[in-house]
């Protein structure tokens, strides 16, 4: 049964897809991120760092083209298309800037693990609502169709009772 909602449903995934995710998620790792399928550029950062912030280029942008990652089940890359569109730019590129730390290595680190967290939170499976919620749903439905009756009744019997009334004079 469909509960109406914003959020997908297990249902609206396909067999295919769930078995590819599952899969993934089963075996994905931070490390397991192919290096070779994104690029870094570095920018100067702004903010704390005296005289060292108008020197080095620690600001770190990384981006990836999302259709490109054969290594993203095709789910994974079109949840992250729905969760971050802010984050794609006009080119179809998905792009995760960080300026953290006064380090390019860290910033690049911290790029790494908020595409990790993305890439996971993606990659959960919607869940299906558990057997309460479905009664609670139910309930509610038969009570709103109760209220709903009850009123129309009342509403007849006050328009029946105008009628007698009218016909008498």
């Amino acid at each position: 049964m469909r509960l109406s909602s914003t959020y997908p449903h297990i249902e609206d995934v396909a067999p295919k897809d769930v078995e590819e995710v599952q899969r993934f998620q089963a075996a994905f790792r931070r490390e397991d991120i192919p290096h070779k399928t994104f690029s870094t550029t570095f920018h100067r950062s702004g903010g704390a760092g005296g005289q060292n912030v108008n020197k080095v280029n620690t600001k770190v942008f990384m981006r990836f083209g999302l259709d490109e990652q054969a290594w993203l089940p095709h789910y994974v890359r079109q949840r992250l298309r729905e969760l971050d569109a802010k984050r794609i730019n006009s080119k179809g590129e998905y792009l995760i800037t960080s300026e953290k730390t006064r380090s390019q290595r860290h910033n690049i680190e911290d790029c790494l693990d908020r595409l990790w967290e993305s890439v996971c939170h993606a990659a959960e499976l919607p869940k299906g609502p558990d057997e309460e919620t479905v009664q609670r749903v139910e309930g509610l439905k038969r009570a709103e169709k109760a209220r709903n009756k009850e009123h129309k009744k009342r509403q007849s019997d006050r328009k029946a009772n105008r009628r007698k009334g009218f016909d008498d004079h």
